[in-house]
């Protein structure tokens, strides 16, 4: 068991249609587990859940709700295992993740941070151990006149077991001033 922030961001219909077809094709490690996601703190195994709820309300106290648009996708070797991944990676909202998983790591939980692998905001769509498997899918989603827009309105902590992901607490970002 693991303790993960997550936010699951508000798209269209149409958008999560896409999404979700995409990953039943060609995402490997998939099982309908989880919605389409940002993850903001990785898994955490040494804390309890009320004293990591508490950090992560804490240190996401002065973020707003954060907008986003996905123009394309990347790919990333994991470095843990021998999958490549496809990811889809925002043009606008970036640097707002990035500091609201930076301020998220800065507290209680800076031991956790991975300072050895960059943090690059996604929503996991892919993966293959096949690298030109996960290169063709990339180009494939770049060549298209795709455009994900949405919102991040809430962190979910969550407590990841072998089968299934339970949310424990939902935080509410407020609106943009």
């Amino acid at each position: 068991m693991s303790l993960l922030a997550l936010a699951y961001p508000r798209i269209s219909d149409k958008d999560y249609q896409w999404i979700q077809e995409f990953r039943e094709e060609n995402d490997e490690l998939y099982h309908g587990r989880i919605e389409p996601h940002f993850t903001l703190v990785f898994p955490v195994f040494n804390q309890r859940p009320e004293t990591f709820i508490e950090e992560i309300k804490t240190r996401s106290s002065n973020h707003w709700r954060i907008e986003f648009a996905i123009r394309c996708a990347v790919m990333e070797k994991d470095a843990f295992t021998p999958y490549w991944h496809v990811l889809m990676v925002p043009d606008e909202g970036y640097s707002h993740i990035v500091k609201l998983h930076d301020d998220l790591y800065s507290g209680k939980l800076a031991e956790e941070l991975r300072m050895d692998l960059p943090f690059i905001p996604h929503i996991g769509i892919g993966n293959s151990i096949e690298q030109w498997t996960c290169k063709e899918l990339v180009d494939q989603i770049n060549h298209l006149d795709l455009e994900i827009k949405g919102t991040i309105n809430e962190i979910n902590v969550v407590e990841y077991h072998e089968e299934y992901v339970e949310t424990l607490e939902k935080i509410k970002l407020p609106p943009n001033r």
